[in-house]
């Protein structure tokens, strides 16, 4: 299995092939396009479809409660990056989870995890 990763828009339901955002749509119609056209070079094109579709089957989804000027802080954020604030708070998160007060607190509940079950 390939080890490429393509770039994916969760909010817009797209991934980033070759600098361009295409949708399943986009993707599947390209992969037909060059089939049909007696180009089978469709690999890389089938896996960032395959990514794109897994991506969006195991989406999750939460509710998120913030105070306004946290929200406005994001919005601008997201307004000035051209991105949905759905984007810019998953970004936040992935920041925060890189950080090393939740390494601290991941490890924590695994070692806490562990006890339990053994």
């Amino acid at each position: 299995m390939s080890s490429e990763t393509f770039e994916l828009d969760i909010d817009r339901e797209l991934a980033c092939y070759d600098g361009e955002w295409l949708s399943v749509e986009d993707l599947s119609s390209r992969i037909k396009e060059k089939v049909a056209a007696g180009d089978f070079r469709v690999a890389r094109l089938s896996l960032a479809l395959q990514r794109l579709e897994e991506a969006l089957e195991s989406v999750k989804t939460i509710e998120l409660r913030i105070t306004p000027e946290l929200y406005e802080a994001f919005t601008r954020i997201a307004d000035a990056e051209e991105q949905p604030v759905s984007m810019t708070l998953r970004r936040a998160l992935v920041h925060y989870l890189a950080s090393e007060d939740a390494t601290r607190r991941l490890y924590k509940a695994r070692a806490g995890g562990a006890r339990r079950s053994a």
